[in-house]
């Protein structure tokens, strides 16, 4: 499917509200070094020789290896690659689609509006966000500061979604 001839990208990940940028290599490196540390340690203990089955050791290897275990996947989860967004404008559908890259080059059209579902558009360094006629939230995303936010105001206008 051809969806547009303009695109306004917006590379940020959707992890938080703050939408902050992803982790440097050696970060991403350490993370998945001590993630399948931690997840090798948690099914490693059970091979460790214990002062025999009671109860209560069992018990404290249990929560110790689910600890570490839970611990080494959110370690590891930071290395990998958040899915980024993109607003393609389709002139001559009159629609804005909003698109996820994932890894791997593949993508896919999370929503699709028409213009005239979109009463309002507020545009801020932070953020870009659409509305309906009775305020309600049809697009939230991220901007990567001042210079996105001017490029995206520039798409908004010369598709007429925009009023300043």
């Amino acid at each position: 499917m051809a969806v547009a001839t303009q695109s306004l990208s917006i590379s940020a990940d959707r992890t938080a509200h703050g939408f902050a940028k992803g982790h440097s290599v050696p970060v991403k490196a350490a993370s998945v070094l001590f993630g399948f540390a931690f997840i090798w340690a948690g099914a490693g203990i059970w091979l460790v020789p214990g002062m025999g089955l009671e109860p209560s050791v069992l018990l404290t290897k249990m929560f110790l290896s689910v600890m570490m275990v839970t611990a080494g996947v959110g370690m590891t989860q930071i290395a990998t690659e958040k899915p980024r967004s993109e607003l393609h404008f389709d002139a001559s559908h009159r629609q804005v689609h909003l698109v996820e890259s994932l890894p791997r080059g593949r993508s896919h059209v999370v929503k699709s509006l028409n213009y005239e579902d979109i009463a309002r558009v507020s545009v801020t360094d932070s953020e870009l966000v659409m509305l309906n006629d009775q305020s309600k939230i049809l697009v939230e995303l991220p901007l990567d500061g001042a210079h996105a936010r001017l490029d995206a105001i520039a798409q908004l206008r010369s598709q007429s979604l925009y009023a300043a």
